[in-house]
């Protein structure tokens, strides 16, 4: 074993350790079907997939459309079950809004038809032509966060069999059982439709060791990392193609020209959403001063609570262990973080929000993955924008932004440069339909692919034929 294979090794060790260790670990994995798509071992996922990848594409396109027709009706037919057996496993989020992002997934995901092949006449010097297609990589493996587990399934696997490939899942451990329930499902969907056995695959039960044979493996052609910096790390170093999902820190600026009380809805919205786990949500408020005690004044009025600076500082005392988000909190309702810090308050509460003294308050700098907003308060928009930039730590992810001036609407965009920038609405409204670039569960900053659809899981081919084939003079 070389220093890189020791390196990797240890991180991912460390990763694992560090995580939640579910309460079912030890428990049974739903059943195989025979033949897959749950296996003993990594090695055999892997030479399983790639044996269907190759029956995939010599199946030709267009049984495509039809197999994922089948993976969204059954995906929409078991987003409520998906959705409970999420925050019972991984004790995240809320079922309510699980139930949404599981039918986001299945309805907004892109399919084979963002796959549009462009030929040219007339090139090659006025004298040819120029055919342009994307080709599969072959195997991927995904590597699924506890997040969102049901939704990544149906998102990652309705985009990269589209596009040609099949995929082998690496399942975050404390969400294990969730996310190979639903594999199961969506690999007997598509069966059901006519694909291949094993165009999905994982193992029966997670071992820390996967995802450095996975990356290492000579089958694999491409990575897709979503999760945290460190699993991202760990891929970036495999000396593979990787699509690299990130964390992401976005702050939401409002201006002196922003609809206050429309801003206000729309971020309690955003950033109460599943309890603020999703990483392009609401981290962080930054409100002009001469609009801040109005923003304060409109969020108290809704299903938000605005938190005094001794209440503010008990419920960071809380959530913070020497310096980090404590995990045991992330992803809880905001009135159980509340109540454990004393403060009596409705169970029903969506958010709270409170003042922060400067930037470097721990739930400014970290991804804090709970309905806890951190507000910051500055004097001017050209200060807001900076203090912006600063604390999404260029991650390029998302940010959000409520004005009225299209001037720095478009200076804010042009500074953050973030793959997302949503204007006068909350994060949720960056989902998108099939029409306007569909849903992305794997939104790529870290490595640049933006916004994940079929095409990202592709390699530009071209044809060029010169001399003949030019069909109009």
């Amino acid at each position: 074993m070389n220093i890189d294979e020791k390196l990797i090794e240890q991180i991912v060790r460390n990763v694992v350790n560090n995580v939640v260790t579910p309460k079912s670990a030890g428990s049974a994995s739903p059943a195989q079907p025979a033949g897959g798509p749950l296996f003993d071992t990594i090695e055999e996922a892997i030479a399983a997939a790639k044996i269907a990848q190759k029956q995939w594409v010599d199946g030709g396109k267009d049984i495509r459309y039809g197999v994922v027709e089948q993976i969204r009706k059954v995906s929409l037919a078991n987003a409520e079950k998906w959705a409970k057996a999420a925050v019972a496993e991984t004790g995240m989020g809320r079922v309510e809004d699980k139930i949404i992002k599981n039918i986001v997934a299945a309805e907004r995901s892109l399919g084979p038809e963002d796959l549009e092949i462009k030929s040219y006449s007339r090139c090659c010097n006025d004298n040819g032509s120029l055919t342009v297609d994307m080709a599969p990589y072959g195997v991927i493996a995904a590597i699924t966060p506890m997040t969102n587990p049901a939704p990544m399934v149906i998102n990652n696997t309705i985009i990269m069999i589209s596009a040609g490939n099949s995929v082998v899942y690496l399942p975050h451990p404390s969400a294990i059982k969730v996310t190979l329930d639903s594999l199961v499902v969506v690999h007997d969907a598509i069966v059901a439709a006519g694909g291949p056995r094993n165009l999905i695959t994982s193992t029966k039960t997670p071992n820390i060791d996967n995802a450095k044979i996975a990356m290492s493996h000579k089958d694999v052609s491409l990575i897709c990392a979503t999760g945290g910096p460190a699993i991202v790390d760990i891929a970036m170093r495999s000396g593979k193609k990787v699509l690299g999902a990130g964390p992401g820190n976005p702050p939401a600026v409002v201006d002196d020209t922003a609809d206050i009380a429309r801003a206000a809805r729309e971020i309690i919205y955003g950033a109460s959403f599943d309890n603020n786990i999703l990483c392009n949500e609401e981290k962080i408020l930054i409100c002009m001063r001469a609009v801040a005690d109005k923003l304060l004044g409109e969020l108290a009025k809704g299903n938000c609570y605005v938190l005094n600076n001794e209440e503010a500082q008990r419920v960071t005392n809380l959530v913070v262990k020497n310096g980090e988000i404590d995990k045991k909190l992330m992803g809880k309702d905001c009135a159980v973080i509340l109540k454990q810090a004393g403060i009596n308050v409705r169970d029903d509460l969506r958010l709270a929000v409170f003042v922060a003294n400067d930037e470097m308050h721990p739930l400014v700098q970290h991804e804090q993955l709970m309905p806890v907003l951190p507000l910051l308060v500055v004097d001017s928009f050209e200060e807001a924008v900076r203090m912006a930039c600063r604390v999404e730590h260029n991650f390029k992810h998302t940010a959000m932004i409520h004005s009225n001036n299209i001037e720095r609407i478009t200076y804010f965009a042009q500074e953050i440069n973030t793959t997302t920038v949503q204007v006068n609405g909350s994060s949720q409204r960056t989902g998108g339909d099939l029409h306007n670039g569909g849903t992305s569960w794997t939104i790529a900053g870290a490595t640049g692919e933006g916004c994940t659809t079929p095409r990202s899981f592709t390699r530009q081919r071209r044809l060029s034929i010169y001399g003949s084939m030019n069909f109009v003079k």
